[in-house]
């Protein structure tokens, strides 16, 4: 049985108290987009299901919600196939994050405390610490932990579940693009800019800075997937 049908049941949690066909859906959506399920891979809704030991339905609506949400796609005769994230979808996410990244910080500006800066400003010191370093792994974290601050200093409760689904699609990539040195650094520079926009209320430099944070990592990004198809 191949690999990837392991770390699907691994993620398949019946435990919680939802419905069958909730769980399996977000335990798909997961392996699919961590990439462990190769793109082009059909899904057999029995395989699936036996190895599951559930019935066929469940999988059967878990996979339709996956369809629509773009992730797996229906072609005649073969069947339900994992699907490639395309140019144009990276594109699109990005796009979508530049102008909720913006809302975000826009909202902090009125809502953020001396608390919080104080606190953000903490972070960012022990950020740059681990990368002087060399704490690789510590640093992607800590920037995922800059960025939830700032959310909760919007004060916009779904904002932060709207950002972390589109980022969810692209997380095999977006650590490639501040693996490197120069680039965490450069990272670390743009959040204390941001961080020092929203504490002066100026909004077209948190705009400038933004762009350009997401521009940097689209580029990385786009050329990641372009070689993965080489």
């Amino acid at each position: 049985m191949r690999d990837y049908i392991e770390v699907l049941i691994e993620n398949t949690n019946f435990s919680q108290n939802k419905p069958i066909r909730e769980v399996v859906y977000e335990s798909l959506r997961r392996t699919i987009i961590s990439g462990v399920i190769p793109v082009g891979e059909r899904i057999v809704e029995k395989e699936y299901a036996d190895r599951l030991n559930i019935s066929r339905t469940p999988v059967r609506e878990a996979l339709r919600m996956l369809e629509m949400e773009e992730l797996v796609e229906n072609i005649p005769r073969v069947g339900v196939i994992v699907k490639r994230i395309s140019i144009e979808d990276v594109i699109e996410i990005y796009k979508i994050r530049h102008n909720l990244e913006v809302l975000a910080s826009i909202n902090a500006m009125d809502n953020i405390t001396k608390e919080e800066i104080r606190d953000i400003t903490n972070l960012l010191d022990l950020t740059e610490q681990k990368n002087k370093e060399g704490d690789v792994q510590e640093v992607i974290r800590l920037f995922g932990v800059f960025n939830s601050k700032i959310y909760e200093a919007s004060r916009m409760k779904r904002l932060a579940g709207m950002i972390s689904r589109l980022n969810e699609y692209l997380q095999r990539f977006r650590n490639i693009s501040i693996s490197e040195n120069e680039r965490r650094e450069k990272a670390l520079k743009e959040h204390r800019e941001i961080l020092k926009a929203i504490t002066q209320k100026n909004k077209e430099i948190i705009d400038s800075i933004i762009k350009e944070h997401l521009e940097y990592s689209l580029e990385i990004v786009l050329a990641e997937i372009d070689e993965t198809r080489k």
